[in-house]
């Protein structure tokens, strides 16, 4: 009888425990799409020497799965091979460095101690699941992956930058929204800002080449005379900080915009792409920093080769060299 009960309840044990974490179905189908449309923007326009694989962390409400650069993987997608496991969670995800996230709507990149890059980000359950989002969860989830898989090979390039102003003063706690956050509640500087962004968003839909290029040329005086104006004395630093994020941002955005535009991807047109990448317009820099690279790919289509270099050109460069041409 005692040995009848005691099978009992293991039985009840298993039949409650969850399913295993396996890295099959929706999440690893979707996974091969999101890095096959990165590797074909690569291919196709950004040309990157030295592509970077970074370790990979993809999460959906019950299981967060890891995928290492290996040679001899299970996981293949393009010349990228990667060996995946699956382990349960239970809100919290964990990260290399001992930390947690939620496991909520997120993604980032960020450098590992030994070198790597790490990447990691929630899964399109996790998208469709939030009923506030306006916009499709399909074509979000894409677009989040876009923008911040491109931050993975910047990290030699403009992160350094970020890590060298860090050094010199920028706050600890800065992010892409540093200068927003800074400057936003001072008299005047929305209403410069808007007028500026506005005009590299005019560059790039202006009806012809010419037109483009007086209209950069007028956006490029815009953000300089608004870095002279507030930029100054102990503020200078934030120059230097406005390039380095309008480039991040949007570098990212415009690969996200990239893909949304392609009849292999999103299946937008190029005025539908922008207004979904812009959102409601409220991040700044990702804003602006998408008008920035639309106005620049409409006459130096070469740049984004400039931009992933290891020198990584930033929006100053990039305004400068296609206003000359």
């Amino acid at each position: 009888m005692i040995t009848a009960l005691v099978a009992a309840a293991a039985l009840n044990v298993a039949a409650s425990a969850p399913p295993p974490c396996r890295f099959t179905g929706e999440p690893r189908v979707w996974t091969s799409e999101a890095l096959a449309s990165w590797d074909r923007l690569d291919r196709e326009r950004l040309r990157i020497a030295r592509p970077v694989t970074p370790v990979i962390t993809l999460f959906d409400q019950a299981c967060a799965y890891t995928l290492t650069p290996d040679a001899r993987g299970d996981f293949r997608v393009g010349a990228r091979r990667y060996r995946t496991s699956g382990m349960g969670h239970s809100g919290q995800v964990g990260l290399p460095d001992g930390g947690t996230v939620p496991a909520g709507k997120l993604a980032f990149a960020s450098p590992l101690s030994d070198g790597r890059m790490f990447f990691i980000m929630a899964l399109p359950s996790v998208w469709r699941a939030d009923r506030s989002e306006p916009r499709d969860w399909r074509r979000l989830s894409m677009v989040v992956f876009m923008h911040e898989f491109a931050h993975t090979q910047q990290a030699a390039s403009l992160g350094v930058r970020v890590d060298d102003l860090l050094a010199r003063g920028l706050p600890e706690d800065s992010d892409d929204d540093v200068v927003q956050d800074r400057f936003s509640a001072q008299p005047g500087y929305p209403a410069a800002y808007e007028a500026e962004r506005d005009l590299f968003y005019q560059a790039a839909t202006a009806p012809d080449a010419r037109t483009a290029r007086a209209r950069l040329a007028l956006a490029a005086r815009a953000m300089e005379a608004r870095r002279a104006r507030w930029f100054r004395g102990g503020n200078a630093l934030y120059a230097e900080a406005d390039d380095v994020f309008l480039t991040l941002e949007g570098t990212g955005n415009w690969a996200a915009w990239m893909w949304l535009t392609d009849p292999r991807g999103g299946r937008l047109t190029p005025s539908a792409a922008t207004t979904f990448v812009r959102g409601g317009g409220n991040r700044w820099s990702q804003d602006e920093g998408l008008g920035i690279m639309l106005a620049v790919d409409r006459l130096t289509p070469d740049w984004p080769a400039l931009a992933f270099s290891p020198r990584g050109a930033t929006a100053d460069r990039l305004i400068a060299r296609a206003t000359v041409q």
